[in-house]
């Protein structure tokens, strides 16, 4: 049980997505005194979600509510994650992927107790590796974009910012497919589910350790923000890559049964990711945090 002296008051945007919902119930379970806080669209659906549990739910616009509640850490999740590329869907991801996080980050400027905001960031940054952005998708390049604005801000008002960056998550309940989802649902389809060649190296993590990064990051929020620079990334992943040909011989392997896939039935994006792999040694370093649930393990959940 982690004990402070004061009440922690801590601001969520995105806690109704997948990884929003998952920390929301890992942080009521984890913290006996914190404030939270959080933000939203669609104020009924978090009060739905989180009915027996402790925070309060304010619209995306009400910016006042945020002054006043004046965080100490903000984890910013929300975003519209898309791999279109096509005009409807550049204003709905300009919206929510950068529009909304400027108007946060400008009403945060005024909030004297805030010290640290965790931005989230998207693998799919990287297309060619850590060393340098090189986004793969638009919703990639947004992400990329609202770096400079949360820089920005940072210099302005004088919080520390970091950016965690998942790669693939799976496990919990998602509402939406992901590519296991597709594996997995192919064994009992009559016709083959049509997919690329398969030949991307992915590094799949579990929905229950992200959620433990980003406790373990509230947890250490007062050393990262005194000892770490500006905009430092935490790569969260497990440092072990698996091509999906090979995910969807695990399956197999769990299920006892054969998956109905026509390999190449698909083209590869124009810009598809096709390695993508944790660099973890810092996450250990730093937060004293890796990744627990093995793809095999994980598959099994």
């Amino acid at each position: 049980m982690i004990q402070d002296k004061k009440t922690h008051k801590i601001l969520i945007t995105g806690a109704t997505g997948f990884v929003g919902r998952h920390l929301i119930l890992q942080l009521a379970n984890t913290y006996n005194d914190a404030d939270i806080l959080t933000v939203n669209r669609n104020v009924e659906k978090a009060q739905k979600l989180f009915k027996d549990i402790k925070c309060k739910h304010i619209l995306s616009n009400e910016y006042e509510s945020i002054i006043k509640f004046n965080p100490e850490t903000v984890i910013h999740l929300a975003t519209l994650s898309t791999s279109r590329n096509d005009m409807e869907i550049i204003k709905p991801a300009l919206e929510a992927n950068i529009e909304f996080g400027v108007y946060l980050l400008s009403a945060l400027s005024k909030c004297n107790n805030l010290k640290l905001f965790v931005n989230t960031g998207s693998f799919a940054e990287y297309r060619m590796g850590t060393d340098k952005i090189n986004a793969a998708y638009l919703y990639a390049a947004t992400k990329s974009a609202f770096r400079y604005f949360v820089d920005y801000y940072s210099n302005l008002a004088g919080f520390k910012y970091i950016t965690a960056v998942p790669y693939t998550i799976y496990g919990g309940n998602d509402t939406s497919k992901k590519i296991m989802d597709y594996i997995r649902e192919s064994i009992s389809a009559q016709s083959p589910v049509k997919m690329t060649k398969g030949e991307q190296v992915l590094d799949f993590i579990h929905i229950s350790d992200v959620v433990n990064l980003f406790v373990k990051v509230i947890e250490n929020r007062q050393n990262i923000a005194a000892k770490l620079p500006n905009g430092e990334n935490f790569y969260v992943g497990t440092g072990v890559g698996t091509k999906i040909r090979d995910l969807a011989k695990l399956i197999e392997k769990t299920e006892n049964k054969k998956c109905n896939i026509e390999w190449g039935g698909l083209p590869y994006r124009q810009m598809d990711v096709m390695y993508a792999v944790a660099p973890i040694e810092k996450n250990n370093m730093i937060i004293d945090w890796k990744s627990k649930v093995s793809i095999e393990e994980g598959i099994k959940i």
